[in-house]
């Protein structure tokens, strides 16, 4: 059986469908802090599944224990945490200790009850402006945001884990920039328009909530002046955690593995493919350079093919396509909401 942690957030919530699909057997656990329960129906729509749901924090030990001692856990994917970069720089206590301590205490209890396999959602946060794309594993990460620092605390709690005896074994998955949605079009969620992402900037202008789309910096030396960036389907993402349990599965180790498409598109590129998609022009503006920003950054992902026998298989337009189906099934939602209360 399954743990997975941060269940019901936009990985999570795909993740845990991919999984119910493939009949493995999951217990979800999230506090609900960046999620609604509505997940849940949407999950076990899609899934045609009955998932099984525990509210709670993973910083809650006694929570834990009880999973544990209830649920016959081999396996533990670990999506639970804070991850948005500007906020992590000014609540840093909160992220260490959420991010950090969290996973601490998640790992003391999976020994205390013998398990010894987990796959646990990294960043490529950790690799910093210094790292030369396409980016591999084996660069020297130097994060420049604290979120980056707890991602990269989580993978040294990890190499300490597998340092003892016996190993927990596991599988560090670095994410580069995640999009898109599920294609069904029925798995809302709030990282739509509430976090700062590119195509979240984009959902915004396009339900009119911002009037145009702030393009940072123009003069990047790139092929349109606009950054590069490593932009992959999150339907892709989730295959590519299933893939690490095979890893193992059939190997002991401590394994750290790049997830993106293995190529950047600029800034451009996505405002087009999105363009085509929408069938309108998307206004926009320029703005300053962000501090801390680079031009280029995208993924070296040969570990991906040769570990886990894993490649990307949806293009941009599967991104910008997913990501509107579900924007616009979300809008006619709230306005079917709203003309039901005002009836």
């Amino acid at each position: 059986m399954i743990l997975l942690t941060g269940a019901t957030g936009y990985i999570g919530s795909h993740t845990w469908i991919e999984l119910l699909e493939g009949s493995f057997q999951v217990v979800g656990v999230d506090n609900l802090s960046n999620s609604s329960l509505d997940r849940l129906g949407e999950v076990s729509t899609i899934s045609k599944g009955g998932p099984i749901f525990i509210e709670g924090d993973i910083r809650d030990k006694g929570l834990l224990t009880n999973i544990f001692s209830k649920y016959p856990i081999t396996h533990v994917i670990h999506l639970a945490g804070l991850k948005d970069v500007r906020e992590s720089m000014v609540n840093e206590k909160q992220y260490f200790d959420v991010n950090v301590e969290g996973l601490r205490n998640l790992l003391e209890v999976m020994r205390a009850h013998n398990c010894f396999k987990i796959i646990f959602s990294s960043s490529a946060a950790v690799y910093g402006q210094s790292a030369t794309s396409p980016i591999s594993e084996k660069s020297i990460p130097v994060p420049t945001n604290y979120y980056g620092e707890t991602k990269l605390d989580g993978e040294r709690l990890l190499a300490e884990e597998f340092n003892k005896i016996p190993a927990i074994n596991s599988v560090s998955l670095r994410y580069f920039n995640v999009a898109g949605s599920h294609p069904s079009g029925l798995l809302f969620d709030s990282v739509l328009t509430t976090s700062h992402s590119l195509f979240s900037e984009i959902a915004k202008v396009l339900i009119g909530e911002k009037s145009s789309l702030c393009i940072y910096g123009d003069d990047w030396d790139t092929k349109d002046g606009t950054c590069i960036r490593d932009y992959l389907h999150v339907v892709d993402l989730v295959k590519g955690h299933l893939a690490a349990m095979k890893l193992l599965d059939s190997s002991d180790g401590l394994f750290t593995i790049n997830l993106g498409l293995g190529h950047g598109q600029s800034v451009r590129d996505v405002i087009s493919s999105y363009e085509h998609v929408v069938g309108k022009k998307i206004p926009q503006c320029i703005a300053s350079k962000r501090m801390g920003d680079v031009g280029v950054s995208f993924a070296d992902i040969d570990s991906a093919i040769q570990l886990i026998e894993w490649r990307p298989t949806h293009s941009l337009s599967d991104m910008c396509l997913d990501s509107y189906r579900v924007l616009m099934t979300s809008v006619e939602l709230t306005k079917s909401t709203k003309a039901i209360k005002r009836s």
